[in-house]
Order: C-alpha cells, then structure tokens, then sequence
C-alpha cells in the first residue's frame, strides 16, 4: 500500500486583500521612503488639482467671467473705491509659513513661493493634476 502525501493550498489573497496591501500608507510609504503625511498632501493636491483643472476646461466661460469679476474688484481697489484686506498673521498661520512682516507689494507672491519651496512634491502633483483635468475636461 502506497502512502500519499497530502498537499496543504495556502489561499491566494484576494483581489480586496491586494489592494487594501496597495493603499496602506505605512507600506507605500517605506517604499519610497516618505512621511505618511507628505503622501496624504500629495494625494489631497493631486485631488484638488484634478478637480479644478477639469472644472476649469468644462466651465470655462464662468471662469474667464469670475477672472473679470476679481480684476474688478482689484481695480476698484487701486482707485480706493472699495477697501480689500487680508489678514497675513492668519493666513501664515494657516499655511503654515512662519510670519515675517513685509512692506512691499509682491508679499503674496513671496508668501507663495515660500510654499511652494516647502512643498515641492505636493506642488508638482498639484500641477501635473490640474494639466490632466484640463485634458480630460
């Protein structure tokens, strides 16, 4: 008599299995050795860009009018018709820029820059997002 060996199947994972392995941020984040928060950002802009590339292409015209409407306003700003302010302390806060007081017109776009320096890999696919939203719109 003839002894057969038994042969134990180990269940493949499944296709939910897989996936949820994919998207853990702890797994995906040693691998390409970034903070699970910098992979949420990336994500967040990726979304948003996404989102307003392709609003922009599919409501175009409301945008080019809304473009008009803030130009006004600035206008109506210059000639001291209207009075716009923002406050910097709160909006440093809120980006989490430290606040140094400025003088000089350009301070939004310093401001944006040092952002932009702070976030490289959040701007890159905020901007790579909003270019395949506009494609696909």
């Amino acid at each position: 008599m003839a002894h057969k060996a038994q042969v134990v199947v180990q269940p493949q994972p499944g296709l939910f299995e897989k996936i949820s392995e994919a998207l853990n941020l702890n797994v995906l984040s040693k691998k390409i050795s970034a903070n699970k928060h910098t992979l949420i950002d990336i994500g967040l802009f990726g979304a948003i860009g996404f989102i307003i590339g392709f609003l922009c292409k599919k409501y175009s015209e409301y945008v080019i009018m809304l473009a008009f409407f803030v130009a006004g306003l600035i206008v109506l700003n210059q000639f001291e018709l209207i009075a716009i302010s923002v406050n910097m302390i709160k909006l440093h806060q809120m980006l989490g820029v430290p606040y140094a007081p400025m003088m000089t017109g350009d301070a939004y776009l310093f401001l944006l820059w040092e952002w932009v320096k702070g976030h490289v890999p959040a701007t890159i696919s905020f901007v790579i997002s909003f270019l395949i939203g506009l494609k696909v719109g």
